[in-house]
């Protein structure tokens, strides 16, 4: 069935741990893969990706063919995640810096798996947070179908997990990260928990 053809599910809360699934031969964080030099995993021979249509933190549409030329990185999740999502947008921020001058050929999407309370307001105030280049994506309520095509896309599964009485809830979501190359292919697959050297890294090979 493919790379990921069974996607990542991290709970997102702090008790949750992220298992990696047999099928899913994911290169792991001690050295790059020796056909790519990549820590990530190379999924350009994957039938996954392409172009999409959402609201940025600004409220306008956003297109992933708008940074063609542009290296992007895709990171799906939610702004009440307490702690899978923040730190994959601290580890960008850092990666980022990490690469210097190269960082303003980077563009990082932070796409939202609960669109019912993230709004573009919401977004506006916790994305550029973690770097102010960072754009958060959404949709509204007459547009799921739009979201529900990129998660198809990018084979993101995610599922709202009830806390308490009280409405609250959790988003159980694939935990991974994407690595668009400059053409806006889907290229490299980061699971979660890739270092912020190891990101510039593979992010430098893609800007080449």
């Amino acid at each position: 069935m493919g790379l990921l053809a069974t996607a990542l599910l991290a709970a997102c809360s702090p008790a949750a741990e992220t298992a990696v699934p047999a099928s899913a031969a994911v290169t792991t964080a001690s050295a790059p893969t020796a056909a790519a030099q990549l820590y990530g995993s190379d999924i350009r021979a994957e039938q996954i990706g392409g172009d999409f249509t959402l609201m940025d933190h600004h409220g306008k549409p956003v297109k992933l063919s708008d940074f063609k030329g542009k290296v992007v990185a895709l990171v799906f999740g939610y702004t009440h995640c307490p702690d899978v999502c923040p730190t994959n947008l601290l580890t960008f921020a850092e990666a980022l810096k990490q690469l210097g001058p190269q960082a303003e050929a980077v563009q990082v999407l932070f796409i939202s798996v609960d669109p019912e309370r993230d709004t573009p307001a919401l977004l506006a105030q916790y994305v550029p947070v973690f770097n102010p280049t960072f754009i958060g994506l959404t949709t509204d309520a007459a547009n799921q179908g739009a979201l529900s095509l990129v998660k198809q896309q990018y084979r993101i599964v995610s599922q709202k997990v009830p806390r308490g009485d009280d409405g609250h809830y959790l988003v159980d979501h694939s935990a991974g990260n994407y690595l668009i190359d400059k053409n806006g292919h889907a290229a490299v697959y980061e699971p979660h928990g890739q270092t912020a050297a190891q990101l510039a890294h593979d992010l430098k090979i893609l800007l080449e």
